[in-house]
Order: structure tokens, then C-alpha cells, then sequence
């Protein structure tokens, strides 16, 4: 499915958390002032940041697509409920099948996000509090001022019996609650059900549907995350070359939309198109959304 390049979908995203938000490093501190749960952090040149692990936010799209897929009859492998509904479970590991083999038995799910014998259409970056393209100085100077959205938050456990405090039960985590993050995800070649699913989880964190992070039913993980700009490169240089699986193996699918405002130009391997008008990017997706029942 990769060795031929199609098109690329650069998403360029920024992230800010809308009420409390909390991802646990998993790390133990021996510190007598550390929380008991402290926000993941990672050592870059510019300092120790906070920051969103790719992973988790792979997790949440993959889980939201699940349940979008299984809502419109698509299957979907369920792991943790019936081991023989693995998609990984269906190959020897030792073998190397061709993706042309793999990619018609799996579940629409592993076709987008991958499994064991197949790599990921969606590849997310982790999210930091600049932007790639700010100086050594900036980057620095933002780590520190997320640093002051930082605060702990208390938590206790209650008895469902009595409706009191459990003693000795009291417990604190380390809560964000503002600033922003910045980060890509590329989808490489996809077919056009899987953008569209990707843009639908996004709406879908939004509009408050879906959130991120631990504690989600406390309150936190409130995200809004908007499309800076869309970068789209294709090998065709009139259309958008998506990917489709017909025949036993993959092939191209070129597909027309009109763009207003859109900068385009010839790249080495056809067309760069970059979109940063918010209603010139939702009029693709809705340009799209009309080829979706022919692209299944």
C-alpha cells in the first residue's frame, strides 16, 4: 500500500485543552511535593515541557473511528472482547504476507490505523507548546508559560454504601488548564473514507463528543482542536490521487474538487496544494463527503 506514493494529508494542528486536562506520565516521583499523578512530561533542548504523546492521541482516533465505523455496519475487530475477532490473529507472525494479502481480511479499523502485520494510514506526531518553526529563544520562553496553567486538583474516593469519604482516601493529580499545543499528523495515502474519518473525530472532539486524557468523567479532557492549514500533495497535478482497492490490489482513484483560495503549486511529485482558509477546508471535506459512498 506505501511503495507507490499517491498523496500525502498534512494536517497541521493546534490543540487547547478547554477545561482541566490530564495525561499521567506513569512515572513514580520520591519527591515529598510531587503529585500523586503528574502530567507527562519530556526532555527537549529548549527544557522539560509538557507536552500530548502521539499515542494517546492515536488511541482516541482510533477508538472514536471504531465506534463511527460500527454505528454504519463496517466491521471492526474487538480484541478485547473475542480473541478470534483479532485482525492480528489471522497471519503467522513469522510469515511476511504481501499487503495486497493482508489488506482485504482485516477490519476497516486496522485498514486505517494498522495492527501487528500492517502499518498505520494515520501518523500522528507528539504535540509540544511551540510550533516547529519558532526560534531556540521562543520555544523556551513558551515552555515556561505553560508551565502557569499547571495547578493540582484533589480527588476521594466516595462510599457508594454511604455516601461519605473513604478515609486515608484522598489523593491529588496534576491538572493543565490552558495554553496551546502544536503538532502534524500525515495521512499517507489514504482513500477518501479514511480523511473523511479523520476530519468527522475531530468534530467530534469539538463539539464535546469525544475526550482526551485521563479522569474524562470527572470533568476534564474538554479539547478544541483546530485545523491551522491543510497540506495535500498529489501525483496527479488536476486531481487528488487517493487510493483504492479493487481487484486484489491498490490503485489509483483521481478525484476533482474545487478549490477558491487554495495555494497550489508543482511539486517533484505532481501537486502541493495548502489550504489555511477554515471555509475553504471544510468545503473540501464537504466536496469529499459526496464521494464517500462510492469510495467504500
Amino acid at each position: 500500500m506505501f511503495k507507490t506514493i499517491r498523496n500525502f494529508h498534512i494536517f497541521h494542528l493546534k490543540i487547547t485543552p478547554k477545561s482541566g486536562f490530564h495525561i499521567g506520565s506513569g512515572d513514580i516521583d520520591i519527591s515529598p511535593v510531587a503529585t500523586d499523578a503528574q502530567f507527562v512530561r519530556l526532555n527537549t533542548p529548549w527544557g522539560k515541557t509538557v507536552h500530548i504523546p502521539g499515542s494517546s492521541l492515536k488511541g482516541v482516533f482510533r477508538a472514536d473511528a471504531e465506534a463511527l465505523l460500527k454505528s454504519m455496519g463496517k466491521e471492526v475487530c474487538e480484541l478485547s472482547i473475542n480473541r478470534n475477532k483479532d485482525c492480528g490473529d489471522k497471519f503467522e507472525l513469522k510469515k511476511v504476507e504481501k499487503a495486497e494479502e493482508i489488506y482485504p481480511q482485516v477490519c476497516y479499523a486496522c485498514k486505517m490505523f494498522g495492527n501487528m502485520k500492517m502499518a498505520s494510514v494515520v501518523r500522528f506526531e507528539d504535540f509540544f507548546p511551540f510550533e516547529s518553526d519558532d526560534g531556540d529563544n521562543e520555544k523556551a520562553k513558551k515552555i515556561k508559560e505553560i508551565e502557569e496553567y499547571t495547578f493540582v486538583r484533589n480527588g476521594i474516593k466516595i462510599d457508594r454504601f454511604t455516601g461519605s469519604t473513604v478515609e486515608k482516601a484522598l489523593y491529588d493529580f496534576e491538572v493543565l488548564n490552558g495554553g496551546n499545543f502544536y503538532g502534524n499528523v500525515l495521512l499517507k495515502n489514504p482513500e477518501i473514507w479514511q480523511v473523511l474519518m479523520f476530519y468527522k473525530t475531530i468534530n467530534n472532539i469539538n463539539d464535546g463528543f469525544v475526550k482526551v486524557g485521563g479522569k474524562k468523567s470527572r470533568g476534564l479532557g474538554k479539547l478544541d482542536v483546530e485545523i491551522k492549514s491543510l497540506e495535500i500533495y498529489s501525483t496527479n497535478k488536476n486531481a487528488i490521487t487517493f487510493t483504492t482497492f479493487e481487484n486484489g490490489r491498490f490503485m489509483n482513484k483521481n478525484v476533482e474538487f474545487n478549490f477558491q483560495n487554495a495555494e497550489k503549486e508543482e511539486d517533484l511529485i505532481g501537486l502541493k496544494i495548502k489550504i489555511t482558509n477554515k471555509d475553504e477546508i471544510k468545503s473540501y471535506f464537504d466536496q469529499m463527503l459526496t464521494k464517500l459512498p462510492e469510495s467504500w
